[in-house]
C-alpha cells in the first residue's frame, strides 16, 4: 500500500515536469521519461533547455486545430 502511494506521488511529479517541458525543446515525453528516473534531473533537463519561441508553439496549434 505504501509503495502505490510513493509511486501515485512519482509519476504525478513526473507529469508535472513533463508538462513544463512541453513548450520547451526537450518536448514532454523526453521530460517525462527522465523524470520517471529521477525528478530532479528531469526538472534539471527541462530548465536547461531552450524555450521554444511563441511563434512557432502558435503555429503547430493552428495547425493540430485544422485537422
Amino acid at each position: 500500500m505504501e509503495r502505490a502511494f510513493f509511486l501515485i506521488i512519482a509519476v504525478s511529479l513526473a507529469f508535472g515536469v513533463g508538462c513544463m517541458g512541453r513548450n520547451r525543446k526537450i518536448g514532454f515525453g523526453w521530460a517525462f521519461g527522465l523524470s520517471l528516473l529521477n525528478v530532479f534531473i528531469g526538472l534539471v533537463a527541462v530548465l536547461l533547455s531552450k524555450r521554444i519561441p511563441h511563434d512557432e508553439i502558435n503555429k503547430v496549434e493552428r495547425k493540430e486545430e485544422q485537422e
